[in-house]
Parts: structure tokens; sequence; C-alpha cells
């Protein structure tokens, strides 16, 4: 007996890859939580492994991100650094949903983190 294919709910996390002038872009939309988050890791990684210089994160159609979906953010950053590649996440705040961009607010990294179009050295 097999069990049939399960359909993606609508909030589940999706990440668009795609390569603009040289630099690897993550485009993901849905939600980065609990459930999702090693899937960020896991793209991020097999990026870096295949000699990524440059990784975009666009989390511009992200829906909801918690606890859990910031860390795989700090992760992927850390990832960034341990194998010199430069992260950026776009789009600039103000473009961001106001729950995922209130998140940054609180816990201090909306400053920290390299938001816009240049990723960090």
């Amino acid at each position: 007996m097999s069990t049939p294919a399960r359909e993606p709910a609508v909030h589940d996390l999706t990440i668009d890859a795609s390569v603009e002038q040289g630099r690897n872009r993550l485009a993901l939309s849905g939600e980065l939580d609990l459930a999702s988050s090693w899937s960020l890791v896991e793209a991020v990684t097999r990026l870096c492994n295949e000699g990524a210089k440059e990784i975009m994160l666009d989390i511009a159609a992200l829906d909801f991100v918690d606890s859990t979906g910031l860390r795989a953010i700090l992760r992927s950053r850390a990832l960034c650094t341990q194998n010199d590649c430069r992260l950026g996440i776009a789009p600039e705040p103000d473009s961001i949903k106001p729950q995922v961009r209130r998140l940054f607010q609180v816990t201090g990294l909306l400053e920290r983190l390299p938001f816009g179009d240049a990723p960090e050295a």
C-alpha cells in the first residue's frame, strides 16, 4: 500500500534558486520555521560546497519566521563566513513583511545583518 504524495501546504517554505550576474540567489517564500529551517541551511551548505562566492537570500516573500528560522539565517551566515562566501539579505528592511521585519528589530539583527543588494564582505 502506498501513501499518496503530500501536496505542499500554502505556507510551507519554498526556495527558488537562481544565478543572477554571478551571484547565487535563494528566493524564500512561505514560512521559515521549525519544520522548514533545515531546508535553508541545506541549500546554503550545498552552494558553499559548490564554491559559491556570493549568496543573496531574498526574504521578501516570507510570511513568517520563528526563532528556529532566524537561527537558520544566522547559521547560513556562519557557513558563508567559513567558506569565504559573501552573504546578503534582500530586500531593504522597509520592503520586508511587517511580522518578519519586527522579528529582526526585536532581536537587534536588523542593523547587524547585511540587508540590501550588496553582500557583506
